[in-house]
């Protein structure tokens, strides 16, 4: 679902792919804080292993000839053994306090990087067929919100974004949707918390959450956004069934997503207050997925996936109250902005 599995904006290179990258980021700054490169081989080995008494036995041999080799299960090997090193770093320097904790923060703490197996997803991502997703494109599809089911079939499952401008504009939740009600509404059924807790996810974002409860919990100055109040954005997805019977009551299923196609049984929830959102990421779903604007402007900053950057170009686009946005976000790196106004809230969910 869009916004979720997030790296750090300089982590969105134009020709790296993030796990690359990340890799390359994080084992630089090892580096430069003095931790020999010999030293974290031997993180890798005693990881990979169990023992540090290969170093010169047959294992590292193979993996010192793979390091200089072309061929794709050599690349492959050294990208598995980056992030092992990445992982073993975490756990091994605590005294490099700085890089630890960011890579603490970015991959270890993540509930989502480990139960959804980050690495080996970046590591294998299809490539994506520029000619067939962005080749040509220069922002979204503008559909009416008046589209048929028909006529949206045609646009539905091409990859490329499109935005139906007023598709969510009669829907209740657009007088329903804040703190305070999702507050009220998580307190109220029983369950409800852990379930976000136990089966889906929480996203703390750039703000100190610690799980949904004490996100909703916040000052209610600071959820009013009064001056002087930290910024806050964070999201999390739904399993509560009761929740989830509230949630559609007030933001039901897009009318003309097509009639065979199946949602996601997962509802996605963001919201913040003026300032960053999403940082650079792609996301690691199998189906494209909409995102409705119930509160507040948010833009959208799309940039193809390295493979398609010679053909592709980024664009922005900005979704207002009332807007439905559809993304396919494992083939378009995207970040978001909120601007100043009314709180951003935003509902969405997957389908196919």
């Amino acid at each position: 679902m869009a916004e979720n599995n997030n790296v750090a904006e300089d982590c969105a290179a134009h020709s790296l792919t993030k796990l690359r990258l990340l890799c390359h980021a994080l084992l630089g700054q090892a580096t430069r804080a003095g931790i020999p490169l010999d030293h974290l081989m031997d993180i890798y080995l005693t990881t990979a292993y169990g023992k540090l008494d290969v170093r010169g036995g047959e294992e590292y041999r193979e993996l010192a000839a793979c390091a200089n080799s072309a061929n794709k299960p050599c690349r492959w090997r050294r990208w598995v053994a980056g992030a092992m090193v990445v992982l073993a770093l975490s756990f091994v320097f605590n005294s490099y306090s700085d890089i630890l904790i960011r890579l603490k923060n970015d991959f270890i703490t993540s509930k989502c990087i480990v139960r959804n197996n980050y690495f080996v997803m970046e590591a294998t991502r299809p490539r994506t067929r520029c000619e067939r997703v962005c080749r040509g494109v220069s922002g979204p599809a503008d559909l009416s919100a008046n589209i048929s089911r028909a006529e949206f079939e045609e646009w539905a499952y091409l990859s490329r974004p499109l935005l139906v401008r007023r598709g969510a504009a009669h829907w209740l939740a657009l007088d329903k949707f804040s703190v305070a009600f999702f507050r009220s509404v998580y307190d109220s059924i029983e369950g409800s918390y852990d379930a976000v807790a136990d089966d889906c996810q929480f996203l703390p974002f750039r703000t100190e959450f610690v799980d949904l409860r004490a996100a909703l919990a916040m000052h209610p100055a600071r959820a009013a956004r009064l001056p002087g109040t930290p910024h806050w954005y964070f999201g999390w997805s739904n399993c509560s069934p009761g929740v989830s019977t509230i949630l559609r009551q007030l933001a039901p299923r897009p009318a003309f997503l097509p009639l065979h196609s199946e949602s996601s049984a997962l509802d996605w929830i963001f919201m913040g207050s003026e300032g960053p959102g999403a940082a650079w990421h792609l996301d690691y779903v199998q189906r494209p997925s909409w995102q409705a604007q119930i509160s507040g402007t948010k833009t959208w900053h799309f940039r193809p996936v390295p493979e398609c950057q010679q053909v592709c170009q980024p664009f922005n686009v900005t979704v207002n109250k009332g807007d439905i946005i559809f993304v396919d976000t494992n083939q378009w790196y995207h970040m978001t902005y909120i601007h100043e106004g009314e709180l951003s809230i935003t509902i969405g969910s997957e389908y196919d």
